[in-house]
Parts: structure tokens; C-alpha cells; sequence
């Protein structure tokens, strides 16, 4: 398994992996170059930035998409002005099944929060998101992550997901942004919890985010992008996306800072967004 030390290097270091040793296949009636089971290590979640300038990668629209999961909202109806791909899989009534936040923050969160406080030691801490019933609900719209799992090792909490499908332009890079961001807010609402539950109030730290993906692709419309991104020849500014210790799940629902669920323009919704970050991140 190859280890990255920030998001920038492993975007790098796995596009060019499928440039030189992926194959090509034909699906959904597009070319892609495609690699089978494929995974890695990010050792710093917090070193989120991607910084290609063919990229452009946008951490504002990605913790735009990480409010709305923690809104648990599947309706489209604000997310879809900043990414037209909710739209195009969206079901008759203008919902989506992948709203991650739906599966992750409810009764699995609550027992992993409990289990882990109670069991450092434990391999149980899993949440389900894919399920049988999504292959015969909305055929445009199968959730491409199957399961997360949390394990505390040498009192560091590890992330663990597991995609059975990840195109690498958008998907794998805001997949691992949001996921990122939800360890942490998993690390600190533990830490919150072991200190008014427990008698062992000693915290855990940040540990390891691993990545695996069934297939992992580059679709053939990415080509020229991919080209210029393996061009650009320029690193990491390592910039971190380091929740701050206060931003639990509580503190969030509080202070009222999901993705609203009323229409709002897209300028708004883009300031609201800024607004939340500068409360996020330290």
C-alpha cells in the first residue's frame, strides 16, 4: 500500500499510476482507464489541499458538499447549483441516495462513539452505507462507498473507506476531503464523549485515513486535464484543514451550521459556506 503524507502527493502519485498501468475499458458507454483494487495511506488528514492549477481544486464547494452531509438532507435542491452531477442522478421527487451524512451521522455514529470509548481495542466500529435495497431504488444513483471502519491503535483513531467505484478527478478528491473531515469530527466528538463517560479520560489522537477502491478511473473526457495536471510540476502547499477541538456533532446542530435545506441562491449558499469555514478550521 503506497503512503502519502498530504492529498496534493497521493492525487499526483495515483493519477499517474493510472496513466501508466491502468487499462483501458469501455463502460456506461465511455472510455476509461481503470485500475482494480487499489488502495492507500494518507498519514496527515488533515493536509487536504490539492494544488494543480489544471485541477482547480475547490475545498470551498467540498465543505459546501460536507455541510450538506451533516444536513442528512438527500433533496438537491441547493447542492445541485454548485454541482450539476447531483441533478443528473437525482430520482423523480429531486432526491439522491448518496448524502453520506444519512447513513453516517445516526444510531451507527452514536454506538461507534460508545463502543470505541469503552473498547479501544475493539474491530466492530463499521458503518454500512451501501445497501441491498439501493439496487433496485434509483438506477442513476448507487452510493459508491460501501463501508467505513474506525479503529483507535495506539490511541490513534484510523479511518478506513471502502469504494467500490471512485473516478479520480472529482470523485477521490472530494470523497477524501469530506471522509477527512469526518474523522475528525469523529476524533472530537469521542474525545468529548470519553470525558464526561468515562473513567479513562485520556484522548485519542488523529491517526491514519486509508483509502480503497474497487475501481478506481479516469474517464477518456479527463484525458487532456490529466495531461496538463502531470505537467504542471508543482508540490504541495500543505495546507491543513484541521477541524477545531469544539466542533462536535452538538456544537454543529447549535450553532445551525448545515447546509440549509430552504432554496437559497448559489452566491448565498457559496457565502454561507465561507462563513462556516472560518468556524471550522483553526
Amino acid at each position: 500500500m503506497n503512503e502519502f503524507d498530504n492529498l496534493h502527493d497521493c492525487f499526483q502519485s495515483e493519477l499517474q499510476a493510472l496513466t501508466y498501468f491502468g487499462k483501458d475499458v469501455n463502460s456506461n458507454g465511455s472510455k476509461q482507464t481503470e485500475l482494480l483494487f487499489r488502495s492507500l495511506a494518507l498519514r496527515d488528514p488533515r493536509k487536504l489541499s490539492i494544488d494543480h492549477p489544471s485541477r482547480k481544486f475547490n475545498p470551498g464547494y467540498s465543505v459546501l458538499e460536507f455541510l450538506w452531509y451533516l444536513s442528512g438532507h438527500r433533496k438537491t435542491n441547493n447542492i445541485g447549483k454548485c454541482a450539476n452531477i447531483w441533478l443528473k442522478i437525482q430520482d423523480e421527487v429531486n432526491e439522491v441516495e448518496s448524502n453520506y451524512g444519512t447513513y453516517i451521522l445516526g444510531k451507527q455514529w452514536d454506538w461507534i462513539l460508545n463502543e470505541l470509548a469503552t473498547d479501544r481495542d475493539s474491530r466492530r466500529a463499521t458503518i454500512v452505507i451501501h445497501q441491498p435495497y439501493h439496487k433496485t431504488k434509483n438506477p442513476n444513483d448507487l452510493p459508491c462507498t460501501q463501508y467505513l471502519q474506525f479503529f483507535i491503535r495506539e490511541n490513534k483513531l484510523h479511518l478506513g473507506v471502502n469504494m467500490r467505484s471512485n473516478d479520480i478527478i472529482f470523485g477521490f478528491c472530494n470523497d477524501i476531503f469530506n471522509f477527512a473531515l469526518f474523522q475528525q469530527l469523529m476524533l472530537n466528538d469521542l474525545n468529548e464523549f470519553i470525558e464526561q463517560h468515562c473513567t479513562d479520560t485520556k484522548k485519542v489522537e488523529l491517526g491514519t485515513y486509508y483509502h480503497h477502491a474497487g475501481s478506481l478511473h479516469l474517464y477518456d473526457m479527463h484525458y487532456d486535464m490529466r495531461d496538463n495536471i502531470l505537467m504542471d510540476n508543482c508540490f504541495s502547499k500543505e495546507k491543513n484543514y484541521e477541524l477545531n477541538p469544539w466542533i462536535t456533532r452538538q456544537y454543529i446542530k447549535e450553532n445551525n451550521m448545515t447546509l440549509p435545506i430552504e432554496d437559497m441562491p448559489k452566491l448565498e449558499l457559496m457565502a454561507f459556506t465561507a462563513t462556516q469555514m472560518e468556524k471550522l478550521f483553526i
